[in-house]
């Protein structure tokens, strides 16, 4: 980005601590978020445009997203979640049966389980994740939206022994290969790596998930994001299963295992 292309309302103190922290390239929304975040200080500013430098996420920055209509907090221990994702939420909001238990694995900031108990308060439902730190983030979430969820530390669902869900929701790393925008791999290094994708490469933890349920030998049917992989990549996942759904909105879609 150019200096006149700095927007309008960017008065010049404030662009000068643009052009001194070297900010070029950021979308003019995520600059005029900074100055509104700084609160008119200065100081304030200077530190938000420096760790902005460095690719920090705009969500990181704020400490929160919105999804679904609710804030939740969010830091580096925490993936930032996709707003493609509610679509997902909404379809298990609809099928749950009532009174039933549902597990989300994979609950980074823990925003999923706990709108499920908002706007289904009948479930049970359970969330976990391999990441002790997320787990932490999620726990403050369900605090703050008072809401009664465990959140236990698993590797998939090897260690779950307290439940036998009716539903499982999944939204776990399973990219790899995408064309990122440069926006994007700038701000992937801020993430946990363990929340991004796995070494194995794309596809592989969607059927270490799945292996992962399989050997519960557990009825449930399972509710997986899939993001931007098309049918024909989820192969490997969709064979193993007695019925799948593939739902495809638009870039992004969903399966639904039983």
């Amino acid at each position: 980005m150019s200096q006149d292309q700095i927007t309008h309302q960017t008065t010049f103190s404030e662009k000068s601590i643009f052009d001194q922290a070297g900010l070029s390239g950021i979308p003019n929304e995520e600059l005029d978020e900074l100055v509104d975040l700084s609160g008119g200080s200065a100081s304030i500013l200077r530190r938000l445009a420096i760790r902005k430098k460095f690719g920090e996420p705009n969500a990181y920055l704020r400490g929160h997203v919105t999804m679904m209509g609710r804030k939740f907090s969010v830091d580096r221990r925490c993936y930032i979640p996709d707003q493609y994702a509610e679509e997902l939420v909404r379809r298990v909001i609809s099928d749950a049966p009532k009174n039933a238990v549902v597990l989300e694995v994979g609950t980074g900031c823990g925003w999923i389980s706990i709108t499920l108990k908002l706007e289904r308060p009948d479930l049970t439902v359970l969330a976990s994740d391999i990441d002790p730190g997320a787990l932490a983030v999620a726990q403050r979430n369900a605090t703050w939206h008072g809401v009664n969820v465990p959140f236990l530390e698993s590797y998939f669902v090897d260690d779950i022994v307290s439940v036998v869900p009716d539903l499982i929701v999944a939204n776990i790393p399973y990219g790899g290969d995408f064309e990122y925008t440069d926006q994007e791999m700038e701000e992937r290094p801020q993430m946990p790596s363990i929340a991004i994708c796995d070494p194995a490469g794309v596809v592989k933890p969607l059927v270490e998930f799945y292996k992962s349920v399989a050997a519960k030998k557990w009825a449930a049917k399972i509710y997986l994001e899939t993001g931007y992989l098309p049918a024909e990549r989820l192969k490997p996942v969709i064979e193993t299963c007695a019925d799948a759904e593939h739902v495809q909105n638009g870039e992004y879609g969903y399966v639904v295992l039983t």
